[in-house]
């Protein structure tokens, strides 16, 4: 095996021009790969925090007629040995109970209509990190009779903080919703959609107000690990019965992920393309320096050499090259991706307004995860290694006899 080694290595190095002509094909093709793949991860890892960490959570818990109309009539008694036995589940790390309904917010002259969203403001920070995205007066407090608005929908309204917004709604079965609350603080959501109707208050004021003591809408839960969430969300219908519905983000957000699998495809299909053209270059190249090496091949074998051993040293010529390669194209993506992963592309023109139009916020971060790089470095040293075929089947049908009158 040294022997091989060492005359592959030497060979490699004796024409360097197509050493690094080789090897930068398989560079530009892993470098390209790896980028591409991690803008793709990176821009669906910020759809979804958009909306899952910004607000859904990545389980919510319901009345079984919750999905199907979505009034505050059917909500659920927020029992705390419910809420307990559901904190239970190893997987999950919070649960928060939240009472949410639409109302008509009016300030001055200015009416919209809004999302009224009661909730525990310390269990509510632990899931969204809502306290982070105050960017103007203070988070809610226990016990604190006013609201959190979001930046847009104030900017509608035309109040700001020490304000006071008015809402009116059809509360708990009917019974007429009408009270005004002091402005404390505004929010900022990257998701324009939500940033657009949020209104955040206390839940046993919220409570109050729609006149449902004890009552909640939806329970949002935390995980521990996201992986395992299609399993969580079985455990947890079992033990909660057919009364509840248990449903991941997937199942509630179902056009977000429709989005993203539709996207996923057309990125697969580029990469595709991309792993075509580099095959052919690689198999271009090997092809170019099997057969400009004919001569040399044929003294190889005229003076006893197996071809079988000559074709190892190939093998392990292509090894080097395509080791060289990919290392190398790994190597340079690495500091790009992390750029791209601490400083996003910031979309622009027409791009922006499709991205806001989904509600998403017009950022393409780059994913900074381990997995694509070896994914990635791996189809390209696949690739390498189907090329050498070439030169293996070309060498054991080749006649040192002919390649000497080239």
């Amino acid at each position: 095996m040294g022997y091989y080694f060492k005359m592959a290595w030497r060979n490699i190095w004796r024409n360097k021009r197509r050493t690094f002509i080789t090897t930068a094909s398989i560079f530009f093709a892993v470098f390209f790969a790896i980028v591409m793949r991690s803008v793709q991860l990176g821009s669906y890892a910020n759809m979804t925090d958009n909306v899952v960490q910004a607000y859904t959570g990545y389980i919510q818990i319901f009345d079984h007629r919750y999905q199907q109309d979505k009034t505050i009539d059917h909500s659920i008694t927020a029992d705390p040995g419910l809420l307990s036995g559901i904190s239970s589940h190893p997987n999950v790390t919070g649960a928060v109970p939240r009472l949410e309904s639409f109302a008509l917010a009016s300030s001055g002259n200015q009416t919209k209509g809004v999302l009224v969203v009661g909730t525990d403001p310390e269990k509510e920070n632990g899931l969204t990190r809502l306290a982070d995205k105050v960017v103007k007066g203070a988070y809610l407090k226990a016990g604190d009779p006013g609201v959190l608005l979001s930046r847009r929908l104030a900017a509608f309204l035309k109040c700001t903080v020490g304000d006071t917004v008015v809402l009116i709604s059809q509360g708990y079965h009917g019974i007429g919703a009408a009270d005004q609350f002091p402005v404390r603080g505004i929010i900022h959501f990257p998701s324009p959609d939500l940033d657009n109707k949020m209104i955040f208050m206390n839940l046993n004021f919220c409570q109050n107000f729609f006149s449902a003591p004890g009552q909640i809408t939806s329970i949002s839960l935390n995980l521990a690990k996201e992986k395992k969430m299609a399993g969580t969300v079985k455990d947890l219908q079992k033990q909660l019965g057919p009364d509840y519905d248990v449903k991941s983000w997937k199942k509630i957000l179902t056009q977000l992920v429709q989005q993203i699998e539709s996207d996923n495809i057309g990125g697969q299909i580029l990469l595709g393309l991309l792993y075509l053209i580099v095959g052919f270059g690689v198999f271009g190249t090997v092809q170019m320096m099997t057969t400009e090496r004919r001569k040399e091949f044929g003294v190889m074998i005229a003076v006893g050499m197996q071809k079988i051993r000559l074709a190892r040293v190939l093998i392990m010529e292509m090894i080097f090259i395509g080791t060289l390669g990919v290392l190398s194209g790994v190597i340079f993506s690495v500091p790009v991706v992390y750029f791209l992963h601490i400083h996003p592309i910031t979309l622009t023109g027409e791009g922006a307004k499709m991205m806001i139009s989904y509600g998403m916020e017009p950022l393409m971060p780059g994913a900074w995860e381990a997995g694509y790089f070896f994914s990635q470095a791996g189809i390209v040293l696949c690739i390498v290694i189907v090329a050498v075929f070439f030169p293996i089947f070309w060498v054991t049908r080749l006649k040192s006899n002919e390649a000497l009158r080239t």
